[in-house]
């Protein structure tokens, strides 16, 4: 009997300095991903297609507490300089669907 076989592919990337805004439901993350250990962030926008986040520390804090199935917007902010460190990141806003 011949199997069915479906052609398994990544992601896109979200280009946030592109496209300010991201809607869409989250479905669950990655962790330690590629040569920066990263985490990367999985969402399925409106119009049915998936699209992948990669973390960094400002976007991990934000989501870590995020459950799969919440419908969210993502805002970035752009480059921020972070208190402690110095370091220039890029930020962003997270806001939760009140549906």
């Amino acid at each position: 009997m011949a199997k069915n076989w479906r052609k398994i592919e990544m992601s896109p990337a979200w280009k946030f300095e592109d496209e300010k805004e991201l809607i869409g439901v989250f479905k669950g993350k990655e962790e330690k991903i590629g040569p920066n250990k990263a985490n990367l962030y999985h969402f399925e926008k409106e119009d049915g297609t998936d699209i992948a986040v990669w973390g960094n520390t400002a976007l991990d804090q934000k989501l870590k507490f995020l459950d799969p199935g919440v419908e969210v917007k993502l805002v970035y902010l752009g480059l921020a300089t972070s208190k402690k460190s110095g370091n220039e990141f890029h930020n962003f806003e997270l806001y939760e669907s009140e549906e």
